[in-house]
């Protein structure tokens, strides 16, 4: 089977991430991907097109066809060689899914599936380079909208709509599935042999969904950054901001973020045996805050007892008042970058992602406000309501390991939101349980790779 090198798929971008080589530290650039699970980077080294051409007039035909729980609304050629395929879905009456195929003339047999981001789908401006590259390869290639348009707030498609939630969570993504390789079974007089799903952060939330509830979908799965704990990714927006801003907090945390990342680095730089910059395993770290306490005057080279309080509290991650966790906190040296914690930790606007969650989500209350917001109380609350529809850390893939299902899951060390930290338990939690059927997933971690990288 070919593989490749990490670092032979610099800049390329993968369902809304994008692979940085100098995001794999020095011990991971020989960090092998399976081609046969198909990242557009792989294709042009293992993939030739097959000897499956339709006829010119095949894709006007495609109009108006019944597929699962919908029809093509319209099928018409965007390129000279390229069909696009766009079919509504309904599986309940208030259902509005829209899934989108292309399909080159010339295709390799494979169905390529792209994941969504944030809080929306795969179907959106931002997905029509991956649509044109893969198409470009040989691959059919679909994306769904799951089920709304991209708005400024879950209102629009969640207040009093059950059903969107659901189409949301899970059913969007596996209807899509199912209609595409009709699709591409009427098209081209054959089903695909093989069919590969990637997505990133929601889109490796969608991926490890199919891999647990619909096995049966795709033979491959590439989950990046999967914000399979979604729930609990919001909850901590919430509970960060407390941290940061609250009656308690230290609003001045972020300005001594670069002092406390040099502070790590100096503790922890030479633990791997080399003094490169890069934490190669953060957990190897051993750093407290309260080393950095002022002693006297508080200073811009040591932080106050209310800084330390909340560094602290952050990197342990938010806790009810038993002691049961919710989820694990940022890893030592993720704290600077743009997509460090000053993207996701300490700006108040972050704040409002968990406000509009909770407040829609979970109560779909619109006079509900975070100020109002209890950890202790809403949480097990909204675990109980909402996550067995969004969350998908189920670590049964068992179904899927028997039908020699692959799945690559890759996570970076420096993502603050979606934190290594529990990426790492929540594998060795799949590990146990496939431990007697096969040895489906192999995880690595990345140093320095973070969020949407």
């Amino acid at each position: 089977m070919p593989t490749m090198r990490a670092d032979s798929l610099s800049g390329v971008a993968v369902s809304g991430c994008r692979i940085n080589r100098k995001a794999f530290g020095r011990k991971s650039t020989s960090l092998l991907l399976l081609c046969s699970l198909s990242t557009t980077a792989c294709l042009a080294a293992s993939d030739r097109p097959a000897t499956a051409s339709p006829n010119a007039n095949a894709c006007a035909t495609l109009a108006g066809m019944k597929v699962e729980s919908g029809e093509v609304n319209s099928a018409e050629p965007v390129a000279p060689d390229v069909c696009r395929v766009r079919a509504k879905l309904r599986p309940a009456p208030s259902s509005d899914i829209d899934v989108e195929v292309w399909l080159p003339r010339n295709w390799n047999r494979k169905l390529y599936s792209l994941g969504g981001a944030g809080f929306d789908g795969g179907l959106q401006p931002g997905s029509l380079p991956s649509f044109e590259k893969a198409a470009a390869q040989g691959y059919a290639v679909a994306a769904t909208d799951s089920g709304h348009e991209p708005a400024a707030s879950f209102e629009t498609w969640v207040h009093r709509q059950p059903e969107k939630v659901v189409d949301f969570g899970h059913r969007a993504v596996h209807l899509a599935a199912v209609a595409a390789k009709q699709i591409v079974a009427a098209y081209y007089g054959s089903p695909p042999k093989h069919a590969y799903f990637v997505g990133c952060s929601n889109g490796g939330r969608e991926a490890l969904m199919e891999a647990s509830r619909y096995p049966d979908d795709y033979d491959g799965i590439i989950a990046g950054a999967p914000a399979m704990r979604y729930l609990e990714v919001l909850t901590q927006m919430i509970w960060f901001d407390e941290v940061v801003f609250g009656e308690h907090g230290a609003p001045t945390a972020l300005s001594k973020l670069g002092l406390v990342n040099r502070a790590i680095l100096n503790a922890c730089d030479g633990v791997d045996g080399a003094k490169d910059g890069i934490l190669e395993n953060p957990l190897e770290c051993r750093f407290d805050p309260a080393e950095l306490r002022c002693e006297d005057e508080a200073g811009d080279e040591c932080l106050t007892a209310a800084e330390v309080s909340a560094f602290q509290k952050i990197y342990g991650g938010p806790r009810l008042r038993s002691g049961e966790p919710v989820f694990a906190g940022p890893a030592l040296g993720s704290e600077e970058g743009p997509a460090g914690w000053a993207g996701w930790i300490v700006p108040d606007r972050t704040v409002s992602f968990g406000q509009d969650f909770y407040r829609w989500l979970v109560f779909d209350d619109p006079d509900w406000t975070v100020e109002s917001f209890d950890i202790d109380r809403d949480y097990p609350y909204a675990r109980e309501r909402i996550a067995p529809i969004l969350d998908s850390n189920d670590p049964d893939l068992r179904a899927f390991a028997k039908r020699n299902g692959k799945l690559i899951l890759y996570h970076g060390w420096y993502d603050p939101g979606r934190t290594g930290a529990h990426r790492r338990r929540e594998a060795r939690k799949r590990s146990r349980v496939l431990a007697p059927v096969a040895p489906l997933a192999r995880a690595r971690p990345l140093p320095r790779l973070r969020a949407a990288e």
